[in-house]
């Protein structure tokens, strides 16, 4: 049996993912093939994966050959106008789709049905992601999610939106959103035994201990409240005891969060070394002494998964699906209200003074309970999608 994988751009995680995957389908005696839209997305550059990639791989949009990146962006039609002549010499038995929202996706839905191919949706979409309206919901539950066999998420919140647009509960499993866990512990782990030698190829890597955040600089992930907060705690807890605050990324809100932290005064203790690559993260959430994530909205929070991965206890915001998935309260980290200022402050007061709390023990545990979100997961929770998918049809 030969099942196809799509995605829009596969990097370090999506690589780990199929990999697991194709683990579990060789004991099977099943054939994976990956396709992806492009090669090159501008807003994720992942570096040389040529290693990473153990399994057949088909892109529909090299960058070489298509250098326009407005046609690579995953909302463009090119990718989908290529797809069906792709899928038409692969031949799959089942198609695994990413969503329903992007043209090829909706494409490879289609293709699938034609020639009645089980078709298995891979969704971290929840319900309070945006506005949601009835006549909305029913068009999208009619036209596409209702003609997938079954379907793999991250995680409850995920599962109860599908139920919500007519999915069979029995028909969808878990393992979708994880990253490649052993590559963040690794790198972390020689960070920590090798901090000056890390240093001197990272000399922007504060000395001082340091809370990290890794994001992409637009409104919804609220860094300007994330500075806000910081300004309080430093208020707070004094000067010399304060950490500082490294924030990894770059985005259209780069302008105003600069300006925020000057108007503040917090030039010497809010570092922004701008958007880091996938091969550099690691080192620089292993010399870090804590993580927050403090998005306004968040359908997962793959950053988070490499955080506790890199043994960080984590700050992270309670509106991001991974929040109820990934973190224990008081045990690998703590969740809080992101309009709330004064609670995220008082959550960084609490982690960087220790009291009452160990936190290499936090870290210890952050590393232990993301092991339960890794790329074996997804291999076995696609596994069980297929089986479904097949009785299914």
């Amino acid at each position: 049996m030969h099942i196809v994988v799509l995605f829009h751009n596969i990097g370090g995680y999506h690589a780990a993912r199929l990999r697991a995957a194709e683990a579990v389908f060789r004991q099977r005696g099943w054939r994976l093939t990956a396709i992806q839209e492009t090669d090159n997305a501008d807003e994720h550059p992942w570096g040389d994966l040529e290693k990473e990639i153990s399994f057949p791989l088909v892109t529909l949009l090299p960058a070489k050959e298509v250098p326009n990146v407005r046609h690579r962006h995953p909302q463009s039609t090119l990718a989908a106008k290529r797809l069906p002549n792709c899928l038409r010499h692969l031949n799959p038995d089942i198609l695994v789709i990413p969503g329903w929202g992007y043209p090829m996706s909706r494409v490879a839905l289609k293709w699938a049905q034609h020639h009645r191919r089980p078709a298995i949706l891979m969704s971290e979409s929840k319900w309070d992601d945006a506005p949601r309206s009835r006549w909305k919901e029913l068009l999208k539950s009619l036209l596409y999610t209702r003609k997938f066999q079954s379907a793999l998420v991250g995680g409850a919140l995920h599962k109860e939106y599908l139920v919500k647009l007519g999915f069979s509960t029995q028909g969808i499993f878990y393992g979708y959103d994880i990253v490649d866990n052993d590559y963040f512990t690794e790198k972390a782990a020689q960070a920590r035994h090798n901090p000056c030698t890390i240093r001197q190829y990272h000399p922007q890597i504060p000395i001082r201990p340091y809370f990290i955040t890794v994001t992409r600089f637009i409104p919804r992930k609220n860094v300007l409240r994330l500075i806000e907060a910081f300004d309080q705690y430093r208020k707070t807890v004094g000067l010399e005891n304060a950490w500082d605050l490294v924030i990894c990324g770059s985005g259209q809100e780069s302008d105003r969060i600069r300006t925020h932290i000057q108007n503040r005064q917090l030039e010497q203790s809010v570092h922004l070394p701008g958007f880091q690559p996938y091969k550099a993260i690691p080192y620089w959430f292993g010399l870090a002494s804590g993580f927050i994530h403090p998005a306004l909205s968040e359908q997962w929070g793959l950053v988070v998964n490499e955080a506790l991965a890199a043994g960080l206890p984590a700050l992270v915001s309670n509106r991001c699906g991974c929040y109820s998935e990934l973190i224990i309260e008081g045990s690998n980290g703590f969740g809080f209200d992101p309009e709330n200022v004064m609670q995220l402050a008082a959550l960084m007061q609490k982690l960087s003074s220790r009291k009452d709390l160990d936190l290499v023990q936090m870290g210890q545990a952050a590393l232990t309970h993301v092991q339960k979100f890794s790329p074996a997961s997804f291999g076995n929770g696609l596994e069980q999608a297929i089986d479904y998918a097949l009785e299914a049809m």
